[in-house]
């Protein structure tokens, strides 16, 4: 069951209620053009996550400087100045991010129950772009 939202409830009304009064359904009609407007807004990051996108590209830089060289967050929280003073889950929470977003080249991995991200050495690129063509 998918979730009722206002608007969803205000063309609902519209499409069911033939019967309601005319200032009523102007009324239903405008507030779902207002929700049609605020939602269509560009959202503005906080200044978190303009923060946090920083810290994202430092520790991008920082796996293609290191191509092929795998990484533990606790390795990358003690390598990266850009992480400095923050915790082993804050950059986990962000490389989940670079790997879900797929944004570079990042891969993750598991060896012996730890998880480790790297970006693949150019050659190993290039043999996996390969396979996903021929595959």
């Amino acid at each position: 069951m998918t979730k009722t939202t206002n608007k969803t409830a205000l063309l609902y009304a519209l499409e069911n209620l033939p019967d309601a009064p005319a200032d009523v359904r102007e009324k239903w009609q405008k507030m779902v053009e207002q929700l049609d407007k605020k939602n269509a807004a560009p959202k503005k990051m906080t200044a978190k996550q303009s923060a946090n996108e920083g810290v994202k590209a430092d520790l991008l830089d920082f796996l293609t400087e290191n191509a092929g060289t795998g990484f533990t967050c606790s390795d990358l929280l003690k390598q990266v100045p850009a992480c400095e003073g923050q915790s082993n889950q804050y950059v986990s929470a962000l490389m989940r991010q670079l790997y879900d977003e797929g944004r570079g080249p990042v891969e993750k991995y598991s060896e012996k129950r730890r998880t480790y991200f790297r970006v693949p050495v150019c050659d190993e690129l290039a043999d996996a772009m390969e396979e996903a063509v021929e595959g």
